[in-house]
């Protein structure tokens, strides 16, 4: 049930792109900062941007909805909300809405992106004067501790095509970030696969393979090596259905390289302008909802007043 209340006494707007891993390899440590994953990755423009709604109440309380749905089932968001309240003096009533602007539970890391930009919101509206780089961190401890992610915040948090040569959090965790321009990221989206149920399952490459594999494609800056890598790693954790599979044998008949979001029954491909005309005739084809977005070169950010 809704609660009726007074104007808001404080009210901050956060972005953080989504973002698609390529590969990677788990980073395990008894530090929850520490703990993550090697790996690459592209943040794309196609994200969660945050407001956030603070409410001077008797006791700490939140509501989270999603796309305008209130939700009970935001575990990433009620972890970050608890930790922000615990560093307040005051008692809020906290009213979330995540706009996602691409779906759930499909490889794109919106969990990340949903805990990456609260944090940035709440750090604004709570007035708590945290840097960039430690309300990141409280997000990637949401992300580590649900189990929803191990890389994808600090990933996202720098945007691009990003490498994670450090596991760990922002501000612990090391990268390097190639900036692609003038492409677009095509997106076919089939069927979700939710990462808590599934991440400690799955099939496992290598730190030494990974770095090896991120250091091939830095040598040669080629969104295909990129493209090639994750193709052969997707292919050997085998969790891919006949779809994605038939799709992407399509999709290299007609010229393109593609692989598969990890993780999510989704694949993507990176084109320029001119190609997404023959990638939308390809998706007739297939039973695949199709995203079409620009790679986010610049990372997760606040949102002021004059951006809205």
């Amino acid at each position: 049930m809704t609660l009726e209340l007074a104007p808001p006494i404080s009210v901050a707007k956060a972005f953080s792109p989504s973002h698609i891993t390529g590969f990677y390899s788990e980073i395990k440590h008894e530090s929850i900062l520490k703990h993550g994953s090697l790996g690459a990755g592209i943040s794309i423009s196609k994200g969660v941007t945050t407001e956030v709604e603070l409410y001077g109440h008797e006791k700490n309380n939140f509501e989270i909805s999603i796309n305008g749905v209130i939700s009970k089932d935001a575990i990433v968001s009620k972890y970050v909300i608890n930790e922000f309240l615990k560093r307040s003096r005051m008692k809020y009533f906290v009213r979330v809405n995540h706009q996602a602007e691409v779906p759930i539970g499909y490889g794109m890391g919106t969990s990340g992106s949903a805990a990456l930009s609260l944090s940035y919101a709440l750090n604004h509206a709570l007035s708590l004067g945290l840097s960039e780089s430690e309300s990141a961190q409280i997000a990637h401890k949401a992300e580590i501790h649900c189990k929803t992610g191990l890389g994808t915040v600090l990933s996202e948090y720098y945007g691009g095509l990003c490498f994670r040569l450090k596991a760990g959090a922002p501000g612990i965790g090391k990268t390097r970030v190639l900036k692609i321009n003038n492409c677009k990221v095509a997106i076919f989206c089939f069927s979700p696969i939710f990462t808590r149920y599934f991440i400690g399952s799955i099939g496992k490459i290598s730190n030494h393979k990974c770095m090896n594999m991120m250091m091939e494609i830095l040598k040669t800056k080629d969104i295909v090596d990129f493209l090639d890598l994750s193709f052969e790693f997707s292919q050997s954790l085998k969790f891919l259905d006949k779809s994605c599979s038939s799709l992407m044998d399509l999709l290299a008949h007609s010229g393109f390289h593609s692989s598969a979001a990890l993780f999510g029954q989704t694949v993507f491909t990176i084109v320029k302008e001119n190609e997404l005309e023959t990638i939308r005739k390809i998706s007739k084809k297939f039973p695949a909802r199709l995203f079409i977005s620009n790679i986010e070169n610049d990372g997760a950010r606040l949102i002021t007043k004059h951006e809205t």
